[in-house]
């Protein structure tokens, strides 16, 4: 398949590194291929192609994400597991301040720790750029095509470093071998200059994308029309926050030419943002992309059941999880071709039944925390501190959960807590009642988790998946270690991150994993942004449109409508100092557990703020309901406003003396 993208094995570079690192530099001996080779027809050119996709961060890895583990999403102490010291326990050090620059972790700039140079990847793209008119005999249509891709890819090679280093140096062309010392010693381009220069170079690959990949099997993960302007959009967004629009943390970062690489605030860097999104969405939404929805046909049913008897609550939590978790579907804009969510799902996977108690690939031990449990709204779509229906003092208060006194429970004679926990079990006031992301993003005590293996049984009181549900208190399968540190330590689980048709079996060995692309855009992430956006702009009977579409799909009226009816904030998105709160948690609650959290409380200014506040979780060694259902500190991270920007690594800074460091380190 094209989706595990081929390499071609070519030792070449025509290029120096950008830092002026001669460790970039190699001749082309003899006896091996030569760029003119690697261009001499369209299968070898294909294969280049295929070499500049193959230098995407493997989203799906958390020993290469730091949006899983170095962030505040989930809490990971420093336990070595099964003795391997493995990557991604290395990465969770980012979340308790352990960033460094001699060897700093994820280190895509210039390689090492969990990362890989893109810097290289960039180069790759430019020699793919320089060289495929060389091609004589090809499709124009399809040259065309390529070079929009590679344009692409050099344009999202140059945003991730962006995102995470600021002002970086921008590589539009690859110097020739005999370059001068003054033009390898490049500088750090300022952040408006690197903004502008990645959105332009969106913009210009999306003109000859298709809109759609129509050919899944053999071009899932390419790039597409609509991926490029969601990017650009995003690009044009994430210049426009708080981090790098006006941030006078950053006012005296100046090189030595005396040029500042953090600008002024402009307002208007919203507007062009907004622009952009709306160029974004119509441009998809006129190709028919919505958002996804969960097929019943996926569900194995037993005999005499049919497909109308499944309740809808059971669709609504199956929407969300596999909103992410789907192998494919439309609403994914752009996937990380490199590698799919294979590991990270043994990480998540819970033990959901007694029977699978001892499997050691159904690990369980990425631990969100209490923070997250509190973050999503109640069923009536605000905030649990705001809901004026919703005891919010009593949250932690233990409560013995009988679905025939549900009605009691919700007192609006819906008993829709059913499909949610199991019956007759004891749990707290924070699990009842709460939207439906809150169900189909997290596993809990005593919680279904639908699936495992994934067939419906259509009798009983709670008639559905509730064969697989959570005990998770201290001893119980869900709570057990199978080793040192294997299990959550918040009693917690992301079961988004899952996918539903995940089985995992009595045998110590066999865990059946649907593996996945896991997305870097989905058209969910894009209509909150444009929210975010017009909200900037004041235009804010626009942005409830966008808001309210991502709300609708959870099964939640509109913002205007639930605040006014349920929040002791009735106001709140009228202004736009409240609206920006609503549309941030939003964001936070729909995208978690994809990696997003962690850039946006960045780009925010708002990751020193929960950055350092404690991780908790419930007491996972309690063994009776009163005691697992204590709030406990499990540690305080460290974090100033230097790790908003990853540091460049010290030896990068002495290779070149025209590099300066970010702030802080």
């Amino acid at each position: 398949m094209k989706t595990n993208i081929k390499h071609i094995f070519i030792i070449f570079t025509l290029s120096v590194c950008i830092t002026g690192c001669s460790d970039y530099l190699d001749i082309v001996p003899d006896n091996v291929a030569t760029i003119d080779d690697a261009f001499d027809d369209e299968n070898s050119a294909e294969s280049f192609l295929f070499t500049c996709y193959s230098h995407m961060p493997s989203l799906g890895d958390p020993r290469s994400n730091p949006g899983f583990y170095a962030g505040d999403e989930a809490y990971r102490d420093n336990i070595a597991i099964r003795g391997d010291a493995p990557q991604y326990l290395k990465v969770s050090e980012l979340a308790l301040g352990g960033q460094q620059t001699d060897s700093p972790y994820l280190d895509y700039w210039g390689g090492g720790r969990g990362g890989s140079s893109l810097y290289l990847g960039i180069n790759d793209c430019n020699v793919f750029l320089e060289n495929i008119d060389k091609l004589r005999y090809m499709d124009e249509d399809l040259r065309k095509r390529w070079i929009s891709e590679v344009k692409f890819l050099k344009a999202y090679y140059h945003f991730y470093l962006f995102r995470m280093y600021g002002p970086i140096i921008i590589n539009d062309t690859n110097l020739p071998i005999d370059a001068d010392i003054e033009d390898i010693h490049k500088f750090r381009s300022p952040v408006d200059e690197c903004v502008t220069y990645i959105a332009d170079l969106f913009f210009e690959a999306s003109s000859n994308l298709p809109l759609h990949i129509a050919d899944i099997q053999n071009e899932l993960g390419r790039a597409t029309k609509g991926a490029s302007l969601a990017l650009r959009a995003k690009v044009l967004a994430t210049g426009a926050s708080p981090l790098f629009n006006g941030n006078s943390e950053y006012a005296n970062v100046i090189d030595s030419r005396g040029v500042k690489l953090f600008s002024e605030y402009d307002s208007d860097k919203w507007r062009l943002a907004a622009e952009a999104c709306k160029m974004a969405v119509d441009t998809i939404e006129a190709s028919g992309v919505k958002l996804y929805t969960f097929d019943k046909s996926e569900i194995q049913l037993p005999p005499n059941t049919t497909y109308d008897e499944i309740p809808e609550e059971i669709v609504d939590v199956l929407t969300i999880q596999q909103s992410l978790s789907e192998r494919w579907t439309d609403e994914k804009l752009f996937v990380s071709t490199n590698g799919t969510a294979g590991l990270i799902q043994n990480h998540a996977q819970a033990r959901t039944h007694q029977k699978f108690q001892n499997n050691i690939n159904a690990l369980g031990f990425y631990s969100p925390t209490l923070r997250i449990a509190e973050m999503f709204y109640t069923r009536n779509g605000v905030p649990i501190d705001e809901d004026v229906t919703w005891d919010y003092a009593d949250r932690y208060g233990l409560i013995d959960y009988d679905v025939d006194n549900d009605a009691d429970v919700d007192g609006n004679n819906t008993p829709d807590n059913k499909y949610f926990i199991k019956d007759g079990e004891t749990t707290v006031n924070l699990h009842i009642n709460r939207e439906v992301r809150f169900y189909g993003s997290l596993g809990f005590d005593r919680g279904i988790w639908y699936g495992n293996p994934a067939t419906y049984n259509s009798t009983g009181a709670q008639a559905g998946f509730n064969d697989h549900y959570l005990e998770a208190r201290g001893l119980e399968y869900s709570g057990t270690a199978i080793g040192s540190g294997i299990f959550s330590q918040t009693g917690y689980f992301p079961k988004k991150i899952v996918n539903f048709n995940n089985v995992i079996s009595s045998s110590d060995t066999n865990y059946s994993r649907v593996s996945y692309a896991f997305p870097e855009m989905r058209l969910a992430d894009l209509y909150l942004l444009y929210a975010e956006c017009l909200n900037e702009i004041d235009d804010r009977a626009t942005a409830y449109t966008f808001i309210d579409k991502v709300r609708e799909r959870a099964n939640l009226k509109g913002v205007v409508e639930s605040w006014a009816n349920f929040s002791s904030n009735p106001s709140k998105p009228s202004t736009r100092e409240g609206f920006r709160d609503i549309v941030r948690q939003e964001r936070l609650i729909e995208l978690v557990f994809e990696g997003h959290r962690f850039w946006d409380l960045k780009r925010w200014k708002l990751a020193e703020s929960y950055m350092n506040m404690p991780f908790r979780g419930w007491n996972y060694t309690g063994d009776t309901a009163q005691d697992f259902y204590t709030p406990n500190v499990l540690g305080t991270p460290t974090y100033s406003f230097k790790n908003n920007l990853w540091p460049l690594e010290t030896n990068e800074i002495l290779s070149n003396p025209n590099l300066i460091q970010n702030g802080g380190w």
